[in-house]
């Protein structure tokens, strides 16, 4: 053999093998889970190994031809037949009207059952003999031959003919432009056949032309990735999904240079050019950039983060921005990634806010309610009993013909009455202390930090003294408020909410009956 020989073997037949080969790698890796990408990828390199096999072919004597064309193109052949069947009935949806028990079996049968003629000893492609044309070894055109090239003619024709079907019914645009596809490369292919497997083209052509379909496809998968995009690649999917998405989506390095960021998060964040910034210098304030570094410490720890509350510093206006962040580190090597979901959640959190103030307080005074009082006396309660020496006072206070104000001046003077009272009580405590309104015109405070009953008596004659002198004004009305004011201590006259309740409520009574006494001169 010659070295020109050799030359014309390797690029006939090598060359074409290893496209082939690499271009399958290609397709598998680029969406490995799905269907048509496995198919394909299979076809390419089963006729890369065909092509592999003719080389092998014209490299030994002519004597083993029939048993490798056995295996070349009686298995292998019937092996893309059954893959393309499979290919094209699943672009084409005729999958879905097959029962689950026969698909995708049924494609794979005559593949199986030349498998098994083949381990019996009987050989198809047996009567088949060959004869040397200059460099080539090429089938004698017997019947046998001819016969051959017309079952290969007729599957093309059939393939041709689900595929007009899923034509008419697919109407996915992505799909019925895979099938249009196919089916021209299908026509080309049909061409192919009929042109080089009838005609004896002596030696100005390599025996079994028809396998060069496989370097046809080879070309049409390769035209469909550079100008169809008929097989997109799993990057490129999310890359659209990153662009379209309508959640804010960054992509941030390890030196936290912000690699990529969508629209809707260069709109959130007011990024007009994300190249060359980085998280920490777009931060700028000491409290957003320790807010990143705690996030930054967190999911370094847990990997990935879901709805994380992140509060910044709005750096372009005044006020405060709310996040929730669900995020995920990659590290490859020693390349870490963060890939991050922001929304804005700072109307939800305000909204959280009022909803939680009018929960725990006064609509009208925006004192605390009754129910916030008594939850946190409790606690407060359970944490003064650890320390002996503490002492505190419940105070509760009725206002004295607060009725007659309502029935008098109407109950919009009253409400007025009411928060003016509440403004009294707040300047009177300190920020410790609780204040509540606990319904209509009555008021409860839970004061602590008093080390003698004298302070207690001092406060109380205090407070008196300022309702005494801040007395409610309205245009030209001026309504003096008295309250009736009951005590009780704390631990001498109870230890729990109930029990100094009472005692308030009892003692401020009395005060209300001695009052009254007082007005009367008694």
């Amino acid at each position: 053999m010659s070295i020109s020989q050799l030359c014309i073997y390797l690029a006939v037949y090598i060359l074409p093998a290893l496209f082939m080969f690499g271009l399958a790698c290609v397709v598998i890796s680029q969406h490995a889970k799905r269907l048509e990408n496995r198919l394909i990828a299979t076809i390419l390199f089963i006729y890369s190994f065909i092509f592999m096999g003719e080389l092998f072919r014209h490299l030994l004597p002519i004597s083993y031809s029939s048993a490798i064309v056995e295996i070349m193109l009686g298995s292998l052949g019937t092996l893309i037949v059954g893959v393309a069947f499979h290919l094209y009935a699943y672009v084409a949806d005729l999958h879905k009207h097959m029962k689950k028990i026969i698909y995708p079996f049924v494609f794979y049968f005559p593949f199986i059952c030349i498998i098994i003629v083949q381990l019996f000893g009987f050989n198809v492609l047996s009567s088949i003999t060959y004869s040397l044309e200059g460099i080539w070894h090429k089938p004698v055109a017997n019947g046998t031959y001819y016969f051959t090239v017309l079952i290969a003619i007729l599957l093309n024709v059939l393939l041709l003919f689900i595929l007009a079907m899923g034509n008419r019914k697919v109407f996915d645009r992505k799909r019925k432009k895979l099938l249009r596809f196919l089916m021209l490369y299908s026509m080309v292919t049909l061409v192919t056949k009929i042109v080089f497997g009838y005609p004896n083209l002596g030696d100005s052509f390599p025996p079994y032309s028809i396998i060069f379909e496989g370097l046809i496809f080879a070309v049409f998968i390769s035209f469909s990735y550079l100008h169809n995009d008929l097989l997109p690649n799993i990057t490129k999917r999310y890359q659209t999904l990153f662009d379209i998405s309508p959640i804010s989506m960054m992509i941030v390095n390890g030196n936290l240079d912000i690699v990529e960021v969508n629209n809707p998060g260069m709109v959130l964040l007011g990024i007009e050019d994300s190249s060359d910034l980085n998280l920490m210098t777009f931060a700028q304030t000491k409290h957003n950039k320790n807010q990143l570094h705690k996030f930054l410490h967190d999911i370094e720890r847990e990997g990935i983060v879901q709805d994380y509350p992140i509060t910044l510093e709005n750096i372009f206006n005044d006020g405060i921005l709310h996040f929730s962040v669900s995020a995920k580190m990659v590290a490859t090597g020693e390349d870490i990634t963060y890939y991050a979901m922001l929304r804005d959640v700072s109307s939800e959190v305000e909204k959280e806010k009022i909803i939680l103030h009018m929960a725990y307080h006064d609509v009208l005074t925006d004192l605390h309610n009754r129910a916030y009082f008594v939850t946190q006396l409790r606690k407060r309660l359970v944490e003064t009993s650890k320390d002996s020496t503490t002492q505190a006072v419940l105070v509760l206070i009725d206002l004295n013909d607060f009725k007659s104000i309502n029935d008098s001046f109407g109950h919009h003077i009253g409400d007025q009455v009411l928060q003016h009272t509440a403004s009294i009580l707040k300047q009177s405590v300190s920020a410790n202390d609780l204040v509540a309104r606990l319904g209509g015109d009555e008021f409860v405070l839970f004061l602590q930090d008093f080390n003698s009953k004298e302070e207690i008596n001092e406060w109380l004659n205090h407070l008196r003294l300022t309702f005494e002198k801040s007395s409610f004004s309205y245009n030209d009305l001026e309504i003096n408020i008295e309250p009736s004011i009951g005590i009780s201590n704390y631990p001498k006259q109870g230890t729990t909410f109930e029990d100094l309740f009472n005692q308030a409520d009892m003692n401020m009574y009395v005060d209300k009956e001695n009052l009254k006494s007082m007005k009367l001169g008694v």
